[in-house]
């Protein structure tokens, strides 16, 4: 890892103004998106590097933020549903097919990392910082096999791939400080960001009692996100321009050139392989992509000079990054309505057999919610995004649909939904989308894209609650996850805005086979205000399987005392529940039935149950249920402390591992 330093003053100023020249553009045709013309450039050499982070430091340093705005701009005017299939097959010991859940995922054939993975007869866990792999099936024989703990990383994720295991993580080291090549000291990683790398490792697991690590990859940044397309790993890392330029003051600063290190051997990323688009934004983030081909062990890596990206969508063919961009307001001037301005610029990136290249770049107004907000079909990008916040000041909100084409220039658009709420999610289904947005009461929008140029609203359902996650049952039925919710006392409409207090953990099925009167056939309210659960906001402690009728999710809850709900025996809308329960609640889900309870399964101790009210100061977070997946006729519960097994037919227990 070398470290290079230099003063500005003399020689490092003269050699940054005299490589004006040194920046190339590569031999890609100019690309236009919306207003904006721009051309893909790479670095000749470092000192064409040095300069760019120069001119961003200056900008910074002497408060001129249309200059820091400005540096990087060059302004030329002002198939099928993506449904993924959870289930798949595995062959017992016996010869006999088995089938069991895989990950929930956005997108048919694109896999995303997780915590937990199965192929069938093994899980792979993160617990405790270490992964630990369990003979999982047959249940009653079940045990851990062994435990992977690599030193001085932190795990975040996990890919399976047949005998080979992923992993994905970040090490952090401080950084070394130097003034004209003398030591000064190790800088706290609080202070500077810390010298941070994101990690990947491939282990052979053909053995799983005795993992090896047969490949060991380190890069400059913080591991963003990965996805998985056939044998191809595409990861996603991000790193802070000021690690790579620190000044530390007006006449000394830090370059360190960003390095890939493959099984221990570090080399400088190539200047021409660092690229940057004139785009109106600014770059303060080096985005590395890599590709790993898990067969053969190949790695391919690219780095672009880009806005810090928030959220990522992943086709088989294209990696979206997504970017909120803000203009600047003087201090105390920060507004959010709909005229601020605020934009998301898009970058996309195409991937094809380990292949990186960048495509293109656009920008819609608004902010996304999340990946779902994002889709790709039939050559046609398409996009949710919301304007404005909704509060109680008085600011206004609306929300969006853009779609764009293969250039992601923008080709229609559907604005001013639902003036004044938010989106609380959205999903896009080939030729359909499903919309949700909240302020008083959950409008449930059916959207038809199957003309590009003129998207339409069909349909919209009002009902009391809203939805935080839409999953399909089927081509004509929705599941939704949210909160329920309901309307204030007369005195508390007073208070100014309207609005309406969030109640317990709703779950609901949506009709949608007419699409232009969806209706909501059946649903289920888990608890009082407070109850929550991981499913809200992470689709993969989501699991549901159409053919088991099978739907199980992770909840912590909350609920108002008899005495209380004596008291108030009318309304207890503001009131909030004491927590009494975390684990897995397990319903089965037809839809002559609809939600019809099963039981509910925990991991807390019989101490930990008792403990009222006392949740957070028990610490049971750490046997919170997190994941769900089944294996034959066998459920299995993982939290951070255990995995249990239960039978899916009447949810008696058969078995249970902790993690030591």
């Amino acid at each position: 890892m070398s470290e290079k330093s230099t003063q500005l003053k003399g020689i490092l100023i003269a050699s940054m103004l005299a490589c004006t020249s040194l920046l190339v553009v590569v031999a890609f045709a100019p690309m236009k998106s919306g207003a904006y013309t721009y051309d893909l450039k790479n670095f000749n050499d470092y000192e064409g590097l040095l300069e760019f982070f120069q001119d961003r430091y200056e900008a910074i340093r002497n408060g001129s933020m249309e200059a820091y705005d400005g540096v990087y701009a060059l302004r030329a005017g002002s198939k099928a549903p993506n449904v993924a299939l959870p289930q798949q097959t595995a062959l017992d010991e016996g010869g006999e097919t088995v089938d069991y859940s895989t990950t929930n995922v956005q997108v048919e054939g694109v896999d995303e990392p997780d915590i937990v993975k199965t192929d069938g007869t093994y899980l792979y866990i993160l617990a405790k910082g270490s992964v630990f792999i369990v003979n999982a099936y047959p249940a009653s024989e079940a045990s851990v096999l062994s435990q992977i703990s690599p030193s001085n990383v932190s795990i975040s994720n996990l890919f399976i791939s047949d005998d080979r295991l992923v992993l994905f993580g970040n090490t952090y080291n401080n950084p070394i400080l130097y003034d004209d090549g003398i030591y000064l000291s190790r800088v706290s990683s609080w202070w500077w960001g810390g010298d941070s790398q994101a990690v990947m490792q491939i282990y052979d697991i053909s053995d799983k009692g005795n993992p090896t690590l047969t490949k060991d990859i380190k890069i400059n940044g913080s591991y963003f996100d990965a996805r998985m397309i056939g044998y191809f790993v595409y990861v996603v890392i991000t790193e802070y321009t000021y690690q790579i330029y620190q000044a530390i003051d007006d006449t000394n600063v830090i370059v360190k050139i960003p390095e890939l290190c493959i099984d221990n051997i570090a080399e400088e990323i190539a200047p021409d392989n660092i690229y940057y688009v004139d785009v109106p934004e600014v770059a303060d983030t080096m985005t590395h992509v890599l590709s790993i081909n898990i067969d053969t062990e190949e790695v391919n890596e690219k780095s672009f000079l880009i806005g810090s990206s928030q959220t990522m969508y992943v086709s088989q063919d294209n990696i979206f990054l997504a970017t909120a961009h803000y203009p600047y307001y003087p201090l105390g001037m920060y507004t959010t309505s709909s005229s601020t301005g605020e934009t998301t610029i898009l970058h996309k990136i195409a991937i094809s057999s380990g292949d990186i290249s960048y495509v293109s770049q656009g920008e819609v107004p608004g902010h996304i919610l999340n990946q779902f907000s994002m889709d790709e079909y039939d050559g046609y990008f398409r996009i949710a995004t919301t304007i404005g916040f909704v509060s109680g000041f008085g600011e206004t909100s609306q929300n969006n649909i853009y779609i764009l084409d293969e250039n992601l220039k923008r080709v229609s658009q559907i604005e001013n939904i639902a003036p004044g709420e938010q989106i609380h999610s959205a999903r896009f289904m080939g030729e359909k989308a499903y919309l949700v947005t909240f302020e008083k009461i959950d409008p449930f929008f059916t959207i038809d894209l199957s003309d590009p140029t003129n998207p339409q609203i069909l349909g919209a359902l009002k009902i009391p609650g809203y939805s935080d996650y839409l999953h399909p049952y089927d081509d004509t039925h929705i599941i939704g996850i949210g909160k329920d919710t309901v309307e204030p006392e007369e005195d508390e409409e007073s208070w100014g805005k309207d609005f309406s207090w969030y109640q317990g953990l709703k779950i609901a099925l949506f009709d949608v086979s007419d699409f232009e009167n969806p209706v909501e056939m059946a649903k289920i309210v888990i608890g009082d205000r407070g109850t929550d659960s991981p499913a809200l906001y992470d689709h993969k402690a989501f699991l549901f399987d159409r053919e088991k009728g099978l739907l199980v999710i992770p909840v912590s809850l909350y609920e108002i005392p008899q005495e209380v709900k004596d008291e108030h025996p009318d309304y207890t809308g503001s009131i909030y529940g004491e927590f009494t329960f975390q684990g897995a609640y397990v319903y089965h889900l037809t839809l002559e039935n609809g939600f019809e309870y099963v039981g509910r399964i925990t991991h807390q101790s019989e101490e930990q149950q008792q403990q009222t009210g006392e949740y957070w100061y028990w610490g049971s977070y750490n046997t919170d249920i997190t994941r769900s997946l089944y294996i034959g006729n066998v459920l299995y519960t993982i939290s951070g402390s255990m995995v249990k097994m239960n039978d899916l037919s009447n949810l008696d227990e058969i078995n249970s591992i902790s993690f030591e």
